[in-house]
């Protein structure tokens, strides 16, 4: 047998791959490259049986475009690597084969399943969207519970197979509702990227839910989306804004009363940031109505993260009370969420919305300059893990350190030494490691999405 020439002849002596083998592996890695990065020139990319001999034998320059690109891919080597010579004669170490992990075990499952569903041709079977709608309703309901740059990834997974489906069938009822799955994942990216400090990404991301939702004809998806560009727009110092989004979304009306609610929380949110009291006040007043049998399929059937819960409700409403400097108002909404989170029986209630209704409830004490209560409500928040201090919490917790430090505490040795803690954990927050610097307002809104 003739010594391996190069590092490529070593990785196909070593795999083991006949010219057919490599041939499959090239294309599909060429097809993986267009759908990343749109390029056509990876579209239709193929290698003769020739380039293949050749390329074992070191016979030969470097390869062009695409190939090069295409066998980093594959092998994990530049081509320089794969081909160059050896400066003094030796065969080239032939690299150790990497340990499998979980995330390369479930690239090996979305590959699997994705062949699969395209092998199905122009016609998908109705299971392939049936598992697609189970994998999104199972990350939708473990974001409550699950740090979001996990279910970022899992997400953009769902996304990417539902657009990859959409290609493969033209049935009306089908592409209905992979219009819908698609709509649903970017709603929940979107939060995600709002939650991780990326404010214009999720943007981008809410608007195509919304244009989803707009192709499905699905109005509970449209006023969930237009909802949270109104958070956004709020968010990033925009208020006159965010009341046109509220109003547009309310406009749907196919809602359900909890997601009725939610719009009402997210106008009395922008209408405080707009110094309107007795609209903030009547749009809060609505957010309390008993709520009737009228559901919707976003935030009452798939639930989870698009839920809108009563202990969301009252942290929501805390947040606008203090956007109006009723701190009386506040502390009551504050330790209503906390009180019902605590009388909870379940574990449907987001993990995020305990630290922002004890930062709402921390800010509230302040403003009666009981700073030995505030400290007491922020202990637990404190202690939280980095990845789930998200945009919501480390705004809440820049208000309430704005307070520590004003003339009324500035000469409180506590005072100081809790603001100091609060920029300490707030300085690896993923916002502050990740997001851009915006204009923001008084408090963040990541609690009412």
């Amino acid at each position: 047998m003739t010594s391996p020439r190069t590092l490529f002849h070593q990785l196909v002596e070593r795999d083991g791959l006949t010219f057919a083998e490599f041939a499959d592996d090239y294309q599909r890695t060429a097809n993986l490259l267009l759908q990343e990065t749109g390029d056509p020139i990876y579209r239709g990319a193929a290698v003769s049986e020739m380039s293949f001999q050749r390329w074992k034998k070191g016979d030969t320059s470097m390869p062009r475009r695409p190939a090069p690109k295409i066998l980093k891919r594959m092998f994990g080597h530049p081509a320089k690597e794969l081909f160059g010579p050896n400066s003094d004669g030796q065969t080239p170490a032939l690299p150790t084969r990497p340990m499998l992990d979980e995330s390369e075990l479930r690239m090996t499952a979305r590959d699997a399943r994705a062949h699969a569903t395209e092998a199905a041709a122009q016609i998908l079977p109705d299971l392939s969207i049936d598992q697609l709608e189970d994998d999104l309703a199972r990350l939708v309901r473990a974001h409550t519970s699950t740090p979001p740059h996990d279910i970022y990834l899992q997400v953009k997974e769902v996304l990417e197979l539902a657009k990859v489906m959409l290609d493969r069938t033209q049935r009306l009822s089908q592409r209905g509702r992979l219009y819908l799955a698609a709509g649903e994942a970017s709603a929940l990216l979107g939060g995600c990227a709002f939650d991780l400090g990326l404010p214009s990404i999720s943007v981008e991301l809410l608007r195509a839910a919304a244009l989803y939702g707009e192709l499905a004809e699905h109005d509970a998806l449209q006023a969930y989306s237009y909802g949270y560009l109104a958070i956004l727009a709020y968010w990033n110092g925009n208020p006159t804004q965010a009341v046109r989004h509220v109003t547009t979304a309310q406009q749907f009306t196919d809602v359900g009363d909890a997601g009725k609610a939610r719009l009402a929380a997210i106008a009395a949110r922008a209408y405080a940031h707009l110094g309107r009291v007795d609209e903030t006040r009547r749009a809060i007043q609505l957010t309390m109505e008993d709520r009737g049998r009228r559901r919707d399929a976003i935030h009452d059937d798939l639930a989870g993260e698009f839920a809108f819960s009563q202990e969301r409700v009252a942290m929501s409403n805390s947040s606008s009370y203090l956007l109006l400097r009723d701190g009386a108002g506040a502390e009551s909404s504050a330790r209503q969420s906390l009180q019902l989170i605590a009388a909870s029986t379940t574990d449907t209630v987001p993990f995020v919305v305990a630290p922002q209704a004890s930062s709402d409830l921390a800010m509230a004490l302040l403003l009666r300059r009981d700073l030995d209560g505030a400290a007491e409500a922020l202990a637990p928040v404190l202690t939280i893990p980095r990845q789930w201090r998200g945009a919501g919490l480390v705004e809440r917790l820049d208000a309430v350190r704005g307070e520590l430090v004003s003339p009324t505490f500035r000469d409180s040795l506590p005072a100081t030494s809790l603001a100091e803690q609060i920029e300490e954990f707030t300085a690896v927050a993923a916002p502050r490691l990740l997001g851009p610097g915006v204009a923001r307002l008084a408090i963040g809104s990541g609690d009412v999405s």
